[in-house]
């Protein structure tokens, strides 16, 4: 059997973990592969595990969740001598270009499929416009077989109709779907599509503009002083995301995600031993941004080993 190879991107925040969730739930008797570079972002029902070794979780429904972590030749080489996959999900990075994975199309044990981009629709238009993570966006959306406007239920009329119009000057002649909390059918992503928008020739200098740092912390964390940390996030943060323990609710696993100046705080089941309350953020900007960067992770840092 030869996999069909879907690649997944978009920006930061996108949805493209939510879409995974989703594809992973509702297979619909399709085996699927989901190759993630953040294993542990991608929300699989616990009921649906039958192993987990390593890199990789199987489910129940036929489908299995694997992480990319360092050796991205040994998973792909890995999946496509499987034989019986009917398709493989990658996703790239949220500052990636998605047609750095698409060759692994043509490589034996799979077949080209889609290259499918997040676009959020409450975002994408004022992301384009922005000086230092417009071009990362905007190559993002030129690669695209089909082009996901993510959170439609967020935006207006008005902004979606932007939104879909904006994603259009950039993604040519590929189809542009609406959805809320990921619920695309699997057919409309997993089909087969003429190579698109080859990435050789053009710089690559989206790394150039973004940053990343991490904070850990081992006991539990004060609510209040986090959110209010949280609520004083600079302009340059496009990007945090983490699990807390906080203190008013020790035994469960407390979700913090930022993305599109937007902040949600929930819960995702029971805390475990081995948890550590710990926050990923990315800026982007000019070198002022590194000391928002540095002032940021201090004072969430302080938060959570307060």
């Amino acid at each position: 059997m030869t996999a069909r190879l879907t690649v997944l991107g978009g920006y930061l925040g996108a949805g493209k973990t939510t879409l995974l969730n989703g594809l992973l739930a509702a297979a619909g008797g399709s085996r699927i592969a989901v190759v993630v570079n953040d294993f542990g972002a991608v929300n699989i029902d616990r009921r649906l595990v039958t192993s987990a070794t390593g890199d990789t979780v199987e489910l129940s429904n036929g489908c299995i969740c694997c992480s990319l972590q360092d050796d991205t030749s040994a998973v792909m080489t890995r999946l496509a001598g499987r034989g019986d996959l009917d398709h493989v999900v990658v996703e790239t990075s949220g500052v990636g270009d998605p047609a750095a994975l698409r060759t692994w199309g043509n490589y034996p044990g799979f077949a080209p499929g889609s290259t499918v981009v997040c676009a959020d629709s409450t975002a994408v238009a004022r992301l384009l416009r922005d000086e230092f993570v417009g071009d990362t966006v905007a190559r993002q959306l030129t690669r695209a077989d089909v082009v996901v406007l993510t959170k439609a239920d967020l935006a207006g009329r008005a902004q979606l109709t932007d939104a879909r119009r904006r994603c259009r000057e950039h993604a040519g002649d590929a189809r542009v779907l609406e959805s809320t909390g990921g619920d695309v059918h699997l057919k409309d992503l997993l089909r087969s599509a003429a190579p698109a928008n080859p990435a050789a020739g053009e710089p690559d200098s989206h790394r150039s503009v973004h940053r990343s740092a991490s904070v850990t912390g081992a006991g539990p964390v004060d609510r209040g002083s986090l959110l209010a940390a949280l609520r004083e996030l600079p302009g340059s943060v496009v990007r945090l995301k983490g699990v807390v323990r906080c203190a008013d609710s020790p035994g469960a696993r407390t979700v913090v995600q930022y993305s599109g100046g937007r902040l949600s705080v929930t819960t995702d089941g029971d805390w475990q031993d081995a948890d550590t309350s710990g926050l990923v953020i990315i800026v982007a900007g000019d070198g002022t941004a590194d000391a928002e960067l540095k002032s940021v992770s201090d004072r969430l840092a302080e938060v959570l080993i307060r």
